[in-house]
């Protein structure tokens, strides 16, 4: 059964994206059957991983409002061993459309649970803003990797993640963890130290 890990951090420029496209892709390499699934309306792993998102019919806005099912919105080898399910700007939208709609927190659970063991590896990047959607990545997932630089901005939106997680995990998905807290452009001591007081204080 697929492994499902979800990129994360509410502060966009951090280098998510990049982490998630680059893990994707060189799971894939190494032979690994990977799926990829792009939360982030702004669609950068969907363009990243070679797919044009002006020319998919139908992609994860689509699934999540029950307008498609999961092979309709899957896009098949964009690189050998890699498929992906992509997004679009529309999925904005989708925050406001869900109000109302019940069990909303398991759609995509739901939705691409008959497909997860077609794979080794589920990697999703996540939005930094919808707090619906992001309740679905979290719902969903096996493991957090927390992306981040040295910086106050970026530190704050991990500690708004911490919150998220223990939320989640009392609520939701009592076997969520957080995989690791990956520091890029620069290495930085007392980030670590900051970041693992907080999680403490959150009692993950």
């Amino acid at each position: 059964m697929g492994r499902v890990i979800a990129v994360a951090n509410q502060k966009g420029g951090v280098g998510k994206t990049t982490t998630a496209i680059n893990l994707s892709a060189c799971l894939a390499e190494k032979g690994q059957k990977v799926l990829a699934i792009d939360m982030d309306p702004q669609g950068n792993m969907t363009s990243g991983l070679g797919i044009d998102k002006d020319e998919v019919e139908k992609n994860i806005y689509d699934l999540m409002i029950g307008q498609a099912g999961v092979d309709e919105v899957l896009q098949k080898e964009a690189i050998e061993n890699l498929d992906v399910i992509p997004t679009s700007i529309d999925l904005s939208a989708a925050e406001i459309e869900l109000i109302g709609v019940d069990d909303k927190e398991f759609i995509i659970r739901n939705a691409v649970q008959p497909i997860k063991d077609d794979y080794d590896y589920i990697i999703i990047d996540c939005p930094t803003n919808g707090y619906r959607i992001k309740e679905n990545m979290h719902v969903y997932t096996d493991y957090l990797i927390l992306v981040t630089i040295p910086d106050d901005n970026a530190l704050q939106g991990l500690l708004c993640i911490a919150k998220d997680f223990v939320d989640i995990k009392r609520n939701y998905n009592s076997s969520l963890e957080v995989l690791g807290v990956l520091i890029t452009m620069k290495e930085h001591t007392a980030i670590k130290v900051a970041y693992s007081q907080a999680l403490h204080e959150q009692e993950i």
